[in-house]
């Protein structure tokens, strides 16, 4: 059964329920640094751009996702650039053409994988070698078997199961979309070491999907605030650009 947004979510609304999210799944002193990262992407200066780690490399692949979701040609330009300069890979794309569709209200999650498969399988040069390319999409192929399945976090990443992050982190997206707290919280006890970066990713997904975090009661005020100011600072750059 697809899953049917019953309120439509405004595009300013999906930047800060993403910011959001990411500042709700990363270090506190992680805030200055994604303000960095996000502000290198509006300005489109990526060159210039020393990114340290994996954590780094995914938010700015997500910040590339939201803020030219309306172009994905741009899109597949600045991500296929990054790989030459970081270890960015085919992963990343597939993150931010997630965080696109979100962003469009055209993200489907029961045939997101399927969308992507048919669209990147036919093109060539997405990574860095064809082997990778082809790796990725049989990952994502098995996270939707083990969604289709009803599979555990722990069956599905056993031996010979998930072991791509964007796979985890469509996994656990894909099994609970309409959720973003039971994604995240899922997400968090990955039985693998890369659970902080996947958590990141699947909660920026959930977001852009549902431009919302969901019950905000019980949750840190500084971190709401900020995570609106940046969302909200990304929406005047893009109004700006596509006004």
């Amino acid at each position: 059964m697809e899953f049917i947004l019953l309120t439509p979510r405004s595009l300013n609304s999906r930047f800060r329920a993403i910011w959001t999210s990411i500042l709700l799944s990363t270090p506190p002193n992680f805030a200055d640094r994604l303000e960095e990262l996000t502000s290198f992407v509006t300005i489109d200066a990526l060159n210039n751009l020393e990114l340290i780690t994996e954590i780094d490399i995914t938010v700015v692949a997500i910040s590339i996702g939201a803020y030219w979701h309306q172009d994905l040609q741009e899109l597949r330009t600045r991500l296929l650039g990054l790989q030459s300069r970081s270890n960015a890979d085919i992963q990343e794309l597939v993150l931010a053409y997630a965080i696109a569709l979100g962003c469009r209200d055209e993200l489907k999650p029961q045939s997101f994988i399927n969308q992507i498969y048919c669209d990147f399988n036919k093109r060539r040069l997405l990574s860095h070698d064809l082997k990778s390319q082809q790796q990725c999409l049989e990952q994502l192929q098995l996270a939707q078997e083990f969604v289709d399945r009803g599979a555990s976090a722990i069956s599905a990443h056993r031996a010979n199961g998930l072991f791509d992050a964007i796979a985890s982190s469509l996994y656990y997206f894909l099994s609970t979309p309409h959720s973003w707290q039971i994604i995240t919280e899922r997400a968090q006890r990955h039985p693998n070491s890369n659970n902080l970066q996947i958590t990141i990713q699947s909660g920026a997904i959930a977001s852009a999907y549902l431009g919302e975090i969901g019950n905000i009661t019980n949750l840190n005020r500084d971190i709401l605030t900020k995570g609106a100011i940046i969302g909200d600072r990304l929406w005047t750059e893009w109004a700006g650009v596509y006004d």
